[in-house]
C-alpha cells in the first residue's frame, strides 16, 4: 500500500505518493525554476552583483510559513541563485513553470538538509557542506525541505554549449555527461559529495569577490569553473567513487571536527584527545579527514594558524615574536621560515 502526501499548491490540495514519509504531514510548495542564462542583449542590470530574485514576488506566503530570501546573480557565462532562510512548515521545491529545464546545474548546500525525489522515489539526501550536479530535462525532480531547519543553498546554471567547452577531453566522465545531456537524459549524482576545501575558497571568492569590474567577473567565473571541475571529479569519476565512499556518520563526524578545529585552532590539540572527543579511533579520524578534505588534521590547523598570524600582522601591527608565540611557535625564526614557505615572503614584509 502506498502512503500519500498532502501538498498544497497555491491553495489547491493535491497528492504525492511516497514510501518514505508519513501520510499525516501537509506541505506547501515553493516554485523553484532554474535561473536562466541570459544573452547579453537581455541584460539591463550590472553583472556580478546579487539582485532580488523575481521568485520573491511569485512565492507569497505568510512569514510564519516561509521566511526565505532569494537573490540572483548573472555572469557572462553563468547564472547563480542563492536561497537563504527557513520554512515554518515542511515544503517542496518544484519547477512549476518548467523554466530552465534545458540547463545543466550545479547544486551547493552550505547549510541545511534536503531530499530529492523523482515521482514517488527518494533519490538522494544532502546535508551541510555538500554538493551535487543535476540535469532535469523532463522536469521530474522535486526537493523536500524539513520545517524549522535553516538553509543556505546556491544553484549555478550554465548552457551545455559552454559546459562542453570546459569538460576535459581526457576524463571518461566527460563523455558520459556529454552523451546524457545530448540525449536529454536526467543526471543526478547518486550521492552528495562533500565540498572540498578548494571549492569552499572558490565559493568565498564568488560571495565576497575582492576584485571589481572585468577582473572581478573573471575571478568569479574561474572560481565557478574550479567548483564544477572538482564536482564532476568527485561525483562521476569511477576512480574516486567506487569503493571509496564515506559513511554518513563518518561524513558528519569529519564536518563537525572541521568546524570544531576552525573555532579552536589555537588550542593544543592531540589526535588522541580529538578521537576521544568525537568517539572514534585516531586512524579513522585521520583517514576520513584526509579523504574528505585533501589534507591532514595538522596541516589544516597549520593553515588556519598561519592565516590568523597574517591577519594579526596586517591588522593589529603586532611584533613578529608576539605573533609567533600566539600561533604556537616558541622560536620566531621557525615561524618566519614556515610563514615564508607558505606565502612567499617573510612576516615583517606584511606591514
Amino acid at each position: 500500500m502506498k502512503l500519500v502526501q498532502l501538498i498544497f499548491v497555491e491553495g489547491t490540495q493535491c497528492t504525492l505518493p511516497s514510501k518514505n514519509m508519513s501520510h499525516s504531514q501537509n506541505y506547501i510548495t515553493i516554485n523553484n525554476p532554474n535561473i536562466e542564462v541570459l544573452c547579453p542583449e537581455k541584460r539591463d542590470f550590472p553583472l556580478g552583483e546579487f539582485i532580488p530574485s523575481p521568485l520573491d514576488d511569485n512565492n507569497r506566503f505568510d512569514s510564519t510559513a516561509v521566511n526565505v530570501h532569494m537573490q540572483d546573480m548573472y555572469l557572462p557565462n553563468f547564472s547563480l541563485r542563492m536561497y537563504q532562510g527557513e520554512t515554518g512548515q515542511n515544503a517542496m521545491l518544484v519547477n512549476k513553470d518548467s523554466v530552465g529545464t534545458d540547463l545543466p546545474g550545479s547544486c551547493i548546500f552550505l547549510k541545511g538538509k534536503i531530499k530529492s525525489f523523482t515521482g514517488s522515489t527518494e533519490v538522494v539526501e544532502s546535508f551541510n557542506s555538500s554538493q551535487n550536479f543535476k540535469f532535469d530535462p523532463h522536469n521530474e525532480l522535486e526537493h523536500f525541505i524539513p520545517a524549522a531547519r535553516p538553509f543556505h543553498y546556491l544553484h549555478l546554471s550554465f548552457t551545455f554549449e559552454y559546459f562542453n567547452q570546459i569538460i576535459p577531453e581526457c576524463e571518461s566522465w566527460g563523455d558520459y555527461l556529454r552523451e546524457k545531456i545530448q540525449k536529454k537524459e536526467r543526471i543526478l549524482g547518486d550521492h552528495f559529495a562533500p565540498l572540498a576545501l578548494a571549492q569552499e575558497r572558490a565559493i568565498q571568492n564568488i560571495l565576497d569577490c575582492p576584485l571589481s569590474g572585468k577582473l572581478g567577473l573573471l575571478m568569479m567565473e574561474t572560481s565557478i569553473i574550479q567548483i564544477l571541475l572538482l564536482q564532476m571529479h568527485l561525483l562521476f569519476s569511477k576512480v574516486s567513487t567506487v569503493g571509496h565512499r564515506v559513511s554518513r556518520r563518518d561524513l558528519e563526524m569529519a564536518h563537525h571536527l572541521k568546524e570544531y578545529l576552525s573555532k579552536s585552532f589555537l588550542d593544543d590539540h592531540s589526535l588522541a584527545n580529538l578521537a576521544m572527543e568525537f568517539g572514534t579511533n585516531t586512524n579513522k579520524l585521520m583517514q576520513v579527514f584526509k579523504k574528505l578534505f585533501g589534507k591532514s588534521i595538522f596541516d589544516y590547523l597549520a593553515e588556519l594558524r598561519m592565516e590568523h598570524a597574517r591577519q594579526l600582522l596586517r591588522e593589529q601591527k603586532l611584533r613578529v615574536v608576539e605573533v609567533a608565540r600566539t600561533v604556537g611557535y616558541k622560536n620566531p625564526n621557525h615561524f618566519s621560515t614556515a610563514f615564508k614557505r607558505r606565502y612567499g615572503y617573510i612576516p615583517s614584509e606584511v606591514r
